[in-house]
């Protein structure tokens, strides 16, 4: 990978550690916070739209959450 290909952000090395540290006892599923973490640094580094962004997590979100109401949604997506 050229340096001009390299994407614009990445997570920190220690950011898996911290995530774990924070999210540890939030009540909610750590991975699916660090997963989408992950993935909105991808939408920054244009890898990833906001549209495959919010239905890749939808339903992960509704069952963890019991509703899914994030600004990603796309306008006419059906639930």
């Amino acid at each position: 990978m050229t340096k001009e290909s390299q994407p614009a952000h990445e997570p920190i090395p220690e950011w898996d550690e911290v995530a774990d540290e924070i999210l540890d006892g939030c009540g909610y599923d750590p991975d699916l916070g660090k997963r989408m973490a992950e993935d909105a640094i991808k939408i920054t580094n244009g890898e990833l739209t906001e549209e495959e962004f919010h239905e890749k997590y939808h339903e992960e979100v509704k069952a963890e959450f019991g509703t899914d109401e994030r600004p990603t949604k796309p306008e006419g997506f059906d639930d």
